[in-house]
């Protein structure tokens, strides 16, 4: 089954295989709490939580980010 499914997903465009893809994501997304991640991610989110908490004065707004590089 798995070799019959990837020629069927090889037959898709660029657009179908993107479309996929998000619909593949929307539903892991759909529940959190059954995504895992591993705990040095945890530390690291946590690190970076406290940098922006104890250095506001550094950091870059959604805006200017997105004006910038978007």
């Amino acid at each position: 089954m798995e070799d019959t499914l990837i020629k069927e997903l090889s037959r898709l465009n660029k657009n179908e295989k993107i479309m996929l893809v998000e619909a593949l994501w929307d539903s892991i997304a759909s529940d959190p709490e059954q995504v895992s991640f591993p705990e040095h991610h945890k530390s690291i989110l946590e690190k970076r939580l406290q940098t922006l908490d104890e250095d506001t004065a550094n950091g870059k707004s959604w805006d200017e980010v997105r004006g910038k590089y978007l």
